[in-house]
């Protein structure tokens, strides 16, 4: 919606989160007088300073939908809520700030990056790349900075989606990528067949250049009509990675010994990252000297130094079995003890498990609402441990995992059941040692 949509309508923001807030600034900024009404399911202590507002509780919403036209809904409140459906009953509008963001004319390419696993750093490596080339460059979305916040002048947005905002979008990027998929968030889309779903709609918004990952068996089969004109990356006509090199078909772009992110899963996420640059007609040797330049994210395969004889890893970031096993597989044939378990969204550990048990060198200790669940899938063996929380796995930790050895949290479940987020989590491990 463009903001003359929104000029004359009955606007209330529900969920004042960091996205709502930014919402209700947003809105302020162009229509400093409106009155708006703020939903949300405990009041804030830091509700904005302003006379032109009033707030209702989310469970007392229903007798103000009289007053309504359109509702931005915060990413973190389902779209199959049941006051979803009321609402929608009732002809009013839903929509996101991120649908109002994409509505909003500007300058610059958007490149829209999602996928269950590896669309932050993926959009990290983006930035990093294009930036360095001295490109101006605007990175945000799902990866931390509101799109609503971001400065109007770039060249190139690069935009991290999650599937809360891939559900229900409705506008053409200028450059999509489908990382992956695998199940993730049964809680918020009810069913894995339905997160598949919302997160494929981003490839089904008549993008100019879409681009998938040829060896995802998930994304072949839930995508029936490839788009005509898709990139492929990890395809041997196209950027992939070889046992040695990183290569664009036939060309050699550089060595995989030269680059700084761990993980044969990193290397997929190069590959997608100097696809978006081979789509740009970008030198492609000189992206790749940067991508193998960079560092990486906080929370992700983090290497935070050797204490007291171990070498510890915050891979927080880490919230599905698959993410976790590309973690362990970077750190191949070392010591490993592995802290898991997080909030249980009926995930599938079997092919988890199964990588554990034929590694006798890797000892778990699990925690939380999956780790008994982990445990269980593994079957009764002895290097399983169980414990309550964090802070007793990283003690037990310290006392069996062999001198020189790893000590890494990729917990393959998110974190909600006790932590604010996963940088919550791996600050907190952190804290602790």
């Amino acid at each position: 919606m463009i903001l003359s949509d929104l000029e004359t309508k009955k606007i209330a923001i529900w969920g004042l989160g960091a996205e709502g807030l930014e919402s209700f600034r947003f809105l302020r900024r162009h229509f400093p007088d409106k009155h708006l009404l703020l939903i949300n399911q405990d009041r804030p202590d830091d509700l904005p300073d302003d006379d032109h507002f009033s707030f209702v509780l989310e469970e007392d919403l229903e007798p103000q939908i009289k007053n309504i036209d359109v509702v931005i809904k915060a990413p973190g409140i389902s779209l199959y809520h049941p006051l979803v459906t009321k609402l929608k009953r009732q002809g009013i509008t839903l929509t996101s700030a991120t649908n109002i963001w994409f509505a909003q004319p500007r300058g610059g390419k958007v490149i829209a990056v999602t996928g269950s696993n590896g669309k932050s750093t993926t959009c990290a490596l983006l930035n990093h790349i294009l930036n360095s080339l001295g490109f101006k460059t605007a990175l945000g979305g799902n990866i931390g900075t509101t799109l609503l916040s971001l400065p109007n002048n770039a060249q190139f947005y690069v935009v991290e989606l999650s599937s809360y905002q891939t559900a229900d979008f409705c506008y053409d990027p200028d450059i999509v990528i489908l990382l992956n998929l695998f199940p993730e968030h049964i809680q918020w889309h009810l069913s894995h067949e339905q997160y598949f779903k919302d997160k494929s709609n981003l490839i089904r918004t008549g993008s100019e250049t879409i681009i998938l990952n040829r060896t995802d068996p998930l994304t072949i089969e839930q995508i029936s009509q490839i788009p005509e004109g898709t990139l492929w990356f990890n395809d041997i006509a196209g950027i992939h990675a070889n046992d040695d090199s990183i290569m664009s078909g036939s060309i050699v772009l550089g060595s995989c010994a030269d680059i700084a992110l761990p993980g044969g899963h990193n290397l997929e996420n190069i590959c997608a990252a100097l696809t978006v640059c081979r789509a740009l007609g970008l030198d492609l040797k000189a992206c790749f000297k940067l991508a193998a330049s960079y560092q990486g994210l906080p929370h992700r395969l983090e290497n935070l130094g050797k204490v007291g004889g171990f070498t510890f890893i915050n891979d927080s970031i880490s919230t599905t079995p698959e993410a976790t096993l590309a973690a362990l597989k970077s750190f191949a044939g070392q010591d490993i003890t592995l802290l898991i378990g997080g909030q249980d969204r009926q995930q599938d550990y079997a092919q988890l498990a199964q990588y554990i048990k034929s590694h006798p060198e890797i000892t778990m200790i699990a925690a939380y609402e999956t780790g008994p669940k982990i445990s269980r899938a593994l079957g009764s063996i002895s290097f399983v441990k169980g414990v309550n929380d964090l802070g007793e796995a990283v003690a037990l930790a310290q006392k069996i995992t062999p001198k020189d050895g790893i000590i890494l949290l990729s917990p393959a479940a998110p974190s909600y059941d006790a932590f604010l987020n996963f940088e919550d989590r791996g600050r907190k491990f952190k804290a602790l040692i």
